[in-house]
């Protein structure tokens, strides 16, 4: 079993898995999720019911109910992204879910996975119909495979460039502009119950990657998939110690602003703003590779 645990996000699925984490009673848990709540994510979660308001920070809220709900459970938690954690909060961890839905996100799940030595049980809802569910899992070592080995060169690469170069090629830009999972709550609750199940098997079993797909469209259809290490995925090569680069100035593409964001380059890609006009057309013009401190610890 795992006692401490990390979770990267609290959404439809991620919802149901702190959920059964506290049934399980988990020793201690931690949150992250830099989304707020948004009109239509009330219904899909079991943790976001009434009282719930739109623009309202997802973790705030989803924290009040479970330590009502799990009080022996401790439970923590910050509105900011998996890769803004403390590095410390990661050597303590035994496991990390992930609940994200873009591979970008899980991308950057993999290098901190490589990096800590940390096991990940990932999961995805949908894709081809709302009745569709998959659940990895990725044991952390450095023989076994991690997401970024499923993916191509093409699309590996593009993926990476979004998060750790200044510059990165027009094509990449299809990697951040894919479409998020559909999902229902009784499916986020089925795979939800699964991710967590196959976790609780394999922490201390399963020494290679493999995935289970779920299809509930028709007939009920379960397949199991097993992983291989990509020869080409530089997670298994050498990790470097700073895996994230700091923007250290940046541009906006409409005004010319410079300004000095001290964020990651995946952060500032996925939600910085210009501060003078609010273009989210953001050039890198400088970046470091010292350590930043996490924001949250």
């Amino acid at each position: 079993m795992f006692h401490r645990v990390l979770v990267a996000g609290v959404g439809a699925l991620g919802s149901e898995v702190v959920k059964n984490l506290g049934l399980l009673g988990c020793k201690s848990v931690l949150l992250a999720d830099a989304d707020v709540i948004e009109e239509k994510n009330i219904a899909k979660s079991v943790l976001l019911r009434e009282g719930t308001l739109a623009g309202q920070s997802k973790i705030s809220c989803c924290l009040a109910r479970l330590r009502n709900w799990f009080p022996q459970t401790h439970w923590d938690g910050a509105a900011v992204e998996i890769a803004d954690i403390e590095p410390e909060r990661f050597q303590e961890a035994d496991i990390l879910f992930s609940c994200v839905d873009t591979d970008l996100a899980r991308t950057e799940i993999a290098a901190l996975s490589a990096k800590y030595e940390l096991p990940v049980c990932d999961a995805g809802l949908g894709g081809t119909s709302t009745r569709v569910g998959r659940v990895s899992w990725f044991p952390g070592t450095r023989s076994a495979a991690c997401f970024a080995c499923l993916l191509s060169s093409r699309r590996r690469a593009a993926l990476f460039s979004l998060w750790e170069s200044e510059v990165y090629a027009c094509w990449a830009q299809e990697a951040d502009a894919e479409d998020t999972w559909t999902s229902t709550p009784t499916m986020a609750s089925i795979v939800a119950g699964l991710q967590v199940e196959l976790a609780v098997s394999a922490i201390n079993n399963a020494d290679a990657a493999f995935s289970v797909h779920l299809d509930l469209d028709q007939a009920p259809v379960s397949r199991t998939i097993q992983h291989h290490r990509s020869v080409e995925c530089p997670l298994h090569v050498e990790v470097p110690d700073t895996l994230f680069p700091i923007c250290a100035r940046a541009e906006c593409g409409q005004c010319g602003r410079q300004f000095s964001p001290d964020r990651r380059i995946g952060w500032l890609r996925r939600w910085g703003t210009c501060p003078a006009c609010g273009s989210r057309e953001l050039i890198v013009r400088e970046s470091r590779h010292d350590q930043l401190a996490g924001t949250f610890s």
